[in-house]
């Protein structure tokens, strides 16, 4: 008897709450629940017997940063618009208690998402990789939703991937990478994760290119040249920001973050960053304006900037 009112208790509590479609579609999340609707997902989302989930919902301001192109041409591909929607979904529910800053959780579709937690006299903020959480933990029949404030990049490839993609044109850095002997260590979809600061190809043609090519000639040189435009573990760009400084790949230099007069981060002062929060499977890509040069290549700073 005890057994059945308990029973009778849980199928009470969980049928009093919206499935996490229905749920999405109360809290600003409409265009979201469309794109579900469109993609064969909602039913899945709808069914307790698929989950329980957790679904981090851009609201419908966050789909409103997206061009209307951008979006009618992923309406167009299900087959990817089904994956950067699985991307936002996760097996299981996660409540903000579990979260962890700095840790990776794993999609729907087994890519990687980061999390930031932060306090600050004003609270605690979360974010999964470059959103903010808005409304945090609204309980559904089948799981969990966070709204927050941006759709997540989809990882596009590892970082190697990404230096060698001609819609960026950074692969004069790759370059360096292979000289360095570290393409394998960019190219990886399990294992360290890392970020990379890769400035553009316009940066390195700018630049003194004898200099440049000693440093290409030499294993050691381009390493910690390499190693300079690295910090291990992923930092997106609302974790960088100045005053402070990062450590680098290139043990006992760090990267000094300031801000210009419009409050942009500036690395070492004067690169600035032209493009961030490009996702990898093994980090994170921010293309930056300079080539960061570290003291130890060049001690009166020509060629570049003096970490």
């Amino acid at each position: 008897m005890r057994l059945f009112v308990v029973l009778s208790v849980c199928i009470a509590v969980s049928s009093a709450y919206p499935n996490l479609v229905d749920l999405a579609a109360a809290n600003n999340a409409t265009k979201l629940v469309a794109l579900l609707n469109s993609a064969g997902l909602a039913d899945i989302l709808k069914d307790p017997s698929q989950g329980p989930f957790t679904l981090l919902a851009p609201s419908d301001a966050a789909f409103g940063k997206i061009p209307d192109s951008d979006l009618q041409a992923l309406k167009a591909d299900n087959a990817k618009l089904q994956e950067v929607l699985k991307y936002h979904v996760m097996k299981g529910e996660i409540f903000e208690w579990d979260l962890l800053n700095h840790e990776v959780i794993s999609s729907l579709n087994g890519h990687s998402i980061r999390v930031y937690v932060r306090n600050s006299m004003a609270g605690q903020s979360t974010y999964f990789n470059q959103a903010k959480v808005v409304i945090s933990e609204l309980q559904a029949s089948n799981g969990v939703l966070y709204l927050i404030d941006e759709v997540l990049n989809m990882p596009e490839g590892t970082i190697d991937d990404i230096l060698l993609n001609p819609d960026y044109n950074i692969n004069s850095f790759m370059d360096f990478v292979k000289a360095a002997g570290l393409t394998q260590v960019f190219n990886r979809t399990t294992g360290n994760r890392y970020t990379m600061f890769v400035p553009t190809n316009q940066a390195l043609a700018s630049m003194d290119q004898g200099f440049l090519t000693q440093i290409k000639n030499n294993r050691i040189n381009a390493r910690h040249l390499v190693d300079y435009h690295v910090h291990p573990g992923t930092l997106h760009a609302k974790s960088i920001v100045g005053p402070g400084r990062l450590s680098t790949m290139y043990r006992g230099h760090y990267i000094n973050l300031s801000q210009d007069s419009n409050n942009n981060t500036l690395l070492n002062n004067v690169a600035s960053v032209v493009q961030a929060d490009i996702e990898a499977e093994d980090g994170v890509v921010h293309i930056i304006s300079h080539v960061l040069i570290p003291s130890t290549l060049s001690p009166t700073g020509i060629g570049g900037i003096v970490g």
